[in-house]
């Protein structure tokens, strides 16, 4: 219950996302050409609203009903959302043409999640399918706490959005590469009041307020580096492939797995 008041509580401030956090029209049309178009049936690990024109049908799975409710555009003859868990989705095997979705792989609570989830999406998948998910990744070699709150005072961040992907990748130490979202918070108030931080540096200080969704929050996220996921993907019986994304600040540590059954 914990976990979904935390989406919950985000799903209010999406709208007022930028990026990195919100794909762009310019990702959208990537992950549709990487998916050959996005014809067939479609299934969207989350409820971006971004790719809600994407599939014929998509069908749309969230855990969060407050997230459904918050974001998702509306069902329509081609497009429904339902309330499912990633690793047991109510659907039959070998029937997916494509699998897609933003950031779905780090809004898991741990790597034996995220590792139950790509099993899932292999189960799904056509054998001809493939799945395009941008993920959010550690950079090579990865940056300490201290380089990125010295970057960020140094005004070497662009916005607070990619501040808080920074700090994030940071925390995720460890062979499970999960951080607790409070400890991010957390680790953000070393920069002060982060709206007037913000204001001092020319950047946004409404995206201050997304670290303060954080507060309290038992919810954790995952932040895997490129060569941990494609280990863990070729394990659930896929192959990956990463593709660049730009245009966008952040996008270097942004990039799109593209995943293919084996």
């Amino acid at each position: 219950m914990e976990t979904q008041d935390h989406w919950g509580r985000l799903a209010g401030r999406i709208a007022r996302m930028g990026p990195p956090q919100v794909p762009g029209p310019g990702i959208v049309a990537q992950i549709a050409d990487l998916c050959g178009g996005c014809t067939g049936v479609t299934v969207l690990l989350g409820v971006t609203p971004a790719y809600a024109g994407l599939g014929a049908p998509l069908l749309a799975f969230d855990a969060s009903a407050g997230m459904i409710a918050a974001v998702w555009p509306g069902d329509d003859a081609r497009r429904q959302a339902r309330v499912a868990d990633w690793t047991a989705l109510p659907l039959a095997d070998g029937g997916v043409r494509q699998v897609i979705g933003d950031g779905a792989l780090n809004a898991v609570p741990d790597r034996d999640v995220l590792r139950a989830v790509l099993r899932e999406v292999r189960r799904v998948l056509l054998p001809t399918g493939r799945a395009a998910l941008r993920v959010f990744t550690r950079p090579d070699p990865p940056e300490t706490l201290d380089e990125v709150l010295r970057a960020a005072t140094e005004g070497r961040i662009a916005s607070l959005n990619v501040l808080r992907w920074r700090l994030a990748s940071a925390l995720a130490v460890g062979p499970g590469h999960g951080v607790r979202v409070a400890d991010i918070r957390q680790a953000a108030l070393a920069l002060g009041d982060l709206a007037g931080f913000a204001r001092a540096r020319g950047l946004s200080p409404d995206e201050g307020a997304h670290f303060d969704t954080y507060a309290g929050s038992a919810a954790t996220y995952v932040f895997p580096d490129r060569d941990s996921l494609a280990r863990d993907a070729l394990d659930a019986g896929l192959t990956c492939a990463w593709t660049e994304t730009a245009g966008y600040p952040g996008a270097t540590d942004c990039p799109i797995a593209v995943l293919q059954p084996i």
